[in-house]
């Protein structure tokens, strides 16, 4: 796993990278630090990582337009702050986890156990999606999105406005942000529980279920019981 650690107290930073790699002792982790915003943006475009760790307040730039730009591209983000009375509004913008100062390796290893995670854990619901149009970062509501597609290493988002956008990350990557009511009902498509009409059968083995849309989604036979036991 590809780490980067952004934190603007080199000490901090160190020690935060202490504890990562014993949580990591037995698995392979590249961990690395940069300790200014800018410094971190080009190591950004340079290096691919898989997960960063995000200081909200790196030499009193505005923590929430890093954490805009940084949580629309394809790695997870973890913040690890002392500013708590904001950790609501970081979750609504689609980080993974929300670490307050002084935090403890208990707490790092929870972080990173949500990685496998199938939804976000209760309480913390996202509610906005950051993503990258050329030099542009666009914030759209969860609400105004119908479902979403698998694209590759990409998402679609299917808009209510019928427009499609291209999400920064894949669908499994994708799934540990979204609130349980977000059901992944076949391998390429994941929908809001509530914005599903009906369910029906085609015959031959095949599914579908109708979206108050009217726009109809395939079902993967294995996923009957999961809409089944929502209700549906």
């Amino acid at each position: 796993m590809r780490i980067l650690i952004v934190e603007d107290e080199r000490p901090t930073a160190e020690d935060i990278k202490l504890l990562v790699e014993q949580l990591f002792q037995k698995e392979s982790a590249s961990i690395h630090i940069e300790v200014t915003l800018d410094s971190a943006l080009i190591y950004l475009r340079e290096k691919p990582i898989d997960v960063l760790l995000l200081d909200l307040n790196l030499n009193a730039k505005d923590g929430f337009e890093i954490l805009k730009q940084v949580v629309s591209q394809s790695f997870h983000t973890i913040v690890i702050s002392a500013n708590i009375n904001r950790a609501i509004e970081a979750f609504e913008y689609g980080v993974l986890d929300f670490i307050p100062k002084p935090y403890n390796i208990e707490r790092l290893k929870a972080a990173f156990d949500r990685l496998k995670s199938s939804h976000s854990s209760d309480g913390h619901s996202l509610k906005y999606l950051s993503v990258k149009k050329g030099f542009e970062v666009k914030v759209i509501p969860l609400e105004e999105i119908n479902y979403f597609k698998s694209a590759n290493i990409y998402v679609e988002l299917h808009l209510s406005n019928g427009h499609v956008v291209i999400y920064d990350k894949s669908i499994k990557q994708l799934i540990p942000l979204l609130p349980s009511n977000y059901l992944r009902i076949h391998k390429s498509f994941i929908v809001d529980r509530n914005k599903i009409e009906s369910f029906q059968s085609l015959g031959a083995g095949k599914y579908r279920v109708i979206l108050k849309s009217k726009e109809c989604l395939p079902v993967s036979r294995h996923k009957i019981h999961l809409l089944k036991s929502t209700g549906i």
